[in-house]
């Protein structure tokens, strides 16, 4: 039987793991803010892959091997060494210091309780699930922004602040005794264990194309396992973008056979919508009209695998850099530009373009 004593003085903040145990994963199961003791470590290369996805290159470990003489002796190395280390060595255990408490994501979680406990911000304190809405939204669109630049150091700031709405809604929830955390996560992990048979089952060669071919096949088998009965755009939020919603649409509306064979079937239709457009004599029938127009012109994009929502925000972005360009002209020349004729707009504009490309 286990003296309880052995428990009660083991070491604070210290978790013990096994090299076997971390053979089969690509992440540690334990927060990196405590003191990890892995025993008999092998395959360093791949110890290495897995504490690279928390710690930095230059970490420093201790790794502990055995004498022939049965004694022990300790090195202190960079993280960047461990696959370069001998493995032959009698490795008994390695040692892993632990980094900065506010880079654990359970840290973060306990920030956020603390703004929503007693005594926290009045602020976070009164928002619910549909106050923080909006806020969600514009944080989702300023991380757009920021991968549509390709700013790192944007992407990275807007991917904390949309992290921060998945735990604080998580919180309100946990609050209210609807779910936690624990439900949240587990529900995501079981949904891409179960979508992605061919990596978490029966081992597959799989292209990308033969994993979209089975996507609605196995979420209709899921649906089947919680004994649901969806229609088949059920599912796709009416909340997002317009041209994002005729996109999911008819991508899920495709698979069921609601499709043209070939993208040049569309263009007649296509046609026949702006004629149908340029006939309408009242404005109500103007703005159905153009909706179709827009609703074929997302259909034509899908099957020349066109995301409608990115080409147009690519094309609303080079459209303010060549406004922009055409007022710093006008302002260096010390001209209105509400004033300047549209010719010398023009000259500007096409002088851009051609800066561009060249």
């Amino acid at each position: 039987m286990t003296d309880i004593n052995q428990f009660l003085s083991f070491p604070d903040n210290h978790v013990i793991l096994d090299a076997e145990r971390l053979l089969d994963l690509h992440h540690l199961p334990v927060p990196p803010t405590l003191t990890i003791i892995i025993r008999n470590p092998k395959t360093f290369i791949k110890l290495q892959e897995i504490l690279t996805q928390d710690y930095p290159l230059n970490h420093e470990l201790e790794l502990f091997s055995q004498n022939q003489d049965g004694s022990y002796r300790s090195q202190t190395i960079a993280l960047e060494t461990l696959a370069s280390m001998n493995e032959t060595e009698r490795a008994a255990a390695l040692l892993i210091p632990p980094i900065p408490e506010n880079r654990s994501f359970e840290y973060f979680q306990n920030v956020v309780a603390t703004l929503r406990a007693p005594g926290g911000c009045p602020w976070d304190r009164k928002q619910t699930h549909q106050s923080l809405r909006d806020d969600f939204l514009q944080e989702a669109y300023e991380l757009l922004d920021g991968l549509d630049r390709l700013d790192l150091d944007t992407i990275r700031e807007e991917l904390g602040d949309v992290l921060l709405h998945v735990v604080i809604q998580t919180q309100i929830a946990q609050e209210s005794a609807e779910f936690n955390m624990g439900d949240v996560l587990s529900t995501i992990s079981e949904k891409l264990i179960f979508r992605h048979e061919h990596v978490f089952g029966k081992a597959e060669q799989l292209n990308a194309e033969d994993v979209i071919s089975r996507w609605e096949q196995v979420k209709l088998r899921e649906r089947e396992k919680e004994n649901k009965s969806k229609g088949l755009l059920e599912g796709i939020s009416i909340a997002m973008p317009a041209l994002s919603m005729a996109f999911s649409f008819q991508k899920r509306a495709a698979k069921a056979g609601f499709d043209w064979d070939s993208a040049d079937q569309i263009w007649p239709k296509l046609y026949e919508e702006i004629e149908e457009f340029k006939r309408a004599e009242t404005a109500e029938e103007r703005f159905e009209e153009l909706g179709d127009i827009l609703f074929t012109l997302v259909n034509l994009a899908r099957r020349l695998d066109i995301d409608p929502e990115t080409a147009l925000r690519t094309s609303n972005l080079k459209f303010q850099k060549r406004v922009e360009y055409v007022e710093k002209r006008a302002a260096e020349l010390g001209k209105n530009l509400f004033e300047m004729p549209l010719s010398e707009k023009d000259r500007y504009w096409d002088e851009y373009k051609r800066m561009q490309q060249d």
